[in-house]
């Protein structure tokens, strides 16, 4: 009898154990988000276009070079030249390879890539501290008229009826909060892809 009380205490203390390090650890994810947001406030000198094409053509670790070919397609880049500001949840490479699969971009219209990017923007400069909710899944419009929920660990939820997040922002990476002249962009490992109504 001894063995079965002690072995249910054990079980509790592991469950409030797994709860605590889990709530530590948004809470650090939390407070590394509001601190760099605040360091990162300040304009950068290249618009979102320039950042974009100067990763796409960086000779060492060639970033963006989807995103560039999917902005171009679309006929959009010059949308990202200008001074109005905004957020931008940019997929990775290996994001659009994943997304893509066996498919080339040219297999899609340029209206219909052009309208899967703009579910990556929304208006204004949001640094993560606007991003990240501190406790509840914060809602984002984006450009394309869908929303967005992004969770307290990153997480990018394409819809708020359930909790497993679509694609995660590279926080742990440093990939956020990238100032750019006319908005913020915050790298992404996985391409959004609106939930159909």
């Amino acid at each position: 009898m001894k063995n079965v009380v002690a072995l249910g205490i054990l079980s509790i203390m592991l469950i409030f154990t797994s709860c605590e390090k889990e709530s530590i650890d948004e809470q650090l994810i939390t407070a590394d988000i509001n601190a760099r947001a605040s360091v990162a406030a300040e304009k950068g000198d290249q618009s979102i276009a320039e950042i974009v094409v100067s990763n796409a053509t960086d000779e060492e670790e060639p970033q963006f070079t989807l995103l560039l070919a999917a902005l171009e397609y679309a006929g959009i880049t010059s949308m990202f030249t200008g001074n109005d500001q905004y957020t931008v949840f940019a997929p990775t490479d290996a994001a659009f390879v994943r997304f893509l699969g066996d498919n080339a971009l040219t297999d899609f219209t340029p209206d219909q890539v052009a309208s899967v990017l703009s579910y990556h923007v929304t208006d204004g400069r949001r640094f993560s501290n606007s991003v990240v909710p501190k406790q509840n899944p914060r809602e984002i419009e984006t450009l394309l008229g869908y929303s967005i929920f992004v969770s307290n660990t990153a997480g990018i939820d394409t819809n708020d009826d359930d909790t497993e997040a679509n694609a995660t922002i590279l926080v742990s990476e440093g990939l956020f909060n990238i100032s750019a002249s006319n908005g913020v962009i915050h790298v992404i490992d996985e391409v959004l892809v609106p939930e159909s109504e």
